[in-house]
């Protein structure tokens, strides 16, 4: 197969997790928020797209995934608030997902990765809300927005391993992408 059938066959798999990430997203948003404690914390189902991405495609590529899946979910859905606040947890997850997956299986799992990605997303999250509200007290908020980070990590990450395994058995995941061997 030509190198230019096995990009456009990876650009077709970053726009079928872009789909899905973005369908997940729309579902989360119209559930109630699964922690009374904290109004509007999500478990934050799309980053179970972001973590299998990361795992199988090149960084660029989840660069490309994330930013897609963000402006669109934002033009359905939200606003430039929304966007904002969106982008500065995913890009900070994404980042710090990235350097720990290099870690990977030997010092950390995957749930941990996926954990340390649901605590830095509500952080990059708080460090905007403080930033627009011009207050440091939003930051009083952090303790329990690391506990449902904790949490919400431990659930997608959970999810997360138990579906790399079927995206591991696809044919064209197996021959066309850079999987590392688990």
């Amino acid at each position: 197969m030509s190198r230019v059938n096995r990009e456009l066959e990876q650009y077709v798999f970053v726009g079928i997790l872009c789909a899905q990430g973005i369908i997940l997203g729309l579902i989360e948003q119209s559930l109630p928020s699964p922690f009374p404690l904290a109004p509007g914390a999500k478990l934050g189902l799309t980053n179970i797209i972001t973590l299998i991405a990361l795992v199988l495609l090149p960084f660029k590529d989840c660069i490309l995934l994330t930013f897609l899946r963000l402006v669109i979910t934002a033009l359905i859905s939200g606003g430039v608030s929304t966007f904002i606040y969106a982008a500065a947890g995913a890009t900070l997850s994404l980042i710090l997902m990235k350097i720990f997956l290099l870690f990977t299986p030997k010092i950390i799992s995957l749930i941990g990765v996926s954990i340390i990605g649901g605590v830095s997303h509500n952080f990059g999250q708080l460090i905007v809300a403080t930033i627009l509200a011009q207050s440091k007290y939003i930051m009083l908020y952090l303790p329990i927005l690391t506990i449902i980070g904790i949490l919400a990590g431990l659930v997608v990450g959970l999810i997360s391993n138990y579906l790399f395994h079927y995206v591991q058995a696809l044919s064209f995941v197996k021959e066309n992408l850079s999987i590392k061997e688990r």
